[in-house]
């Protein structure tokens, strides 16, 4: 007897986990190049407070190891690493290599990009080992998870002892009018808009509608205390179209009896 493939969310649409994978992939491919300005005229600009404001949560010092989960065209990684020191390291980790190569060529103009490698992966399965850096930054790649809680159990894997996490996602104002005007910015303005910039409105398309259907922050604050981080907390930051989410490993009790 076969099992039924499993259904998750992509937008207003109900898919298998493996093809909104492949959706998910291929939204980004066309719009690579010219994701940044889009991110930047869309936002009017607020994306770059958001991401700063997210790797302050790091607490970043000399020598720290981050990894950028989905971390695409590498803005968190290059604001991190600008805390690292030439002793530092930041991953970019991305599935979707047209994004990755453009932020590999952003990477490359930086005076901070010596410390940052690009590396192409599923944000599900993780390609290090247990234990590896000090913080993880995730940029508004929650939504696009096909399996959120075995992404944050990844991340809580490959984070070392009392290691963060610092995680940015778009989330829906919480007052009726507030949704109200978000709508019509979103369905009215933003699509032609990105027509404009890009060529297509379809990825943005999927935005306005996957924020609509994932989850509200104290959901995603649940999923991350379950996955077993600790000191969890969530922040929304303009009117709340956007959260942020910390939260930390547990820090490692070596016992006694278990000192060498």
């Amino acid at each position: 007897m076969s099992v039924p493939a499993e259904k998750v969310s992509f937008g207003y649409r109900t898919v298998g986990a493996e093809e909104k994978k492949r959706l998910v992939h291929d939204q980004f491919t066309p719009i690579a190049g010219t994701y940044d300005r889009a991110d930047a005229v869309l936002s009017l600009g607020l994306h770059f407070l958001w991401k700063r404001a997210t790797v302050r949560r790091l607490g970043l010092g000399p020598g720290d190891e981050v990894l950028d989960v989905c971390g695409g065209t590498a803005d968190l990684a290059l604001l991190a690493a600008k805390g690292l020191g030439p002793s530092g390291k930041a991953i970019v980790y991305d599935f979707n290599r047209p994004m990755m190569e453009s932020g590999r060529r952003k990477s490359s103009r930086s005076s901070n990009g010596g410390i940052i490698t690009h590396v192409q992966g599923d944000a599900e399965r993780l390609s290090f080992p247990d234990s590896s850096f000090d913080a993880v930054t995730v940029g508004f790649g929650f939504r696009n998870l096909v399996d959120l809680d075995r992404g944050l159990r990844e991340i809580l894997r490959v984070l070392r002892s009392g290691g963060r996490l610092a995680a940015l996602e778009f989330s829906l104002p919480r007052r009726r009018w507030q949704k109200s005007l978000y709508a019509f910015y979103s369905f009215r303005l933003m699509l032609p808009a990105a027509r404009l910039i890009t060529g297509t409105d379809g990825p943005f398309r999927y935005l306005a509608e996957s924020i609509r259907v994932f989850d509200p922050p104290e959901g995603v604050a649940g999923r991350m205390d379950r996955a077993g981080f600790v000191d969890v907390t969530f922040q929304p930051v303009s009117l709340g179209l956007a959260v942020i989410y910390s939260g930390r490993k547990p820090q490692e009790v070596i016992h006694a009896a278990d000192r060498p």
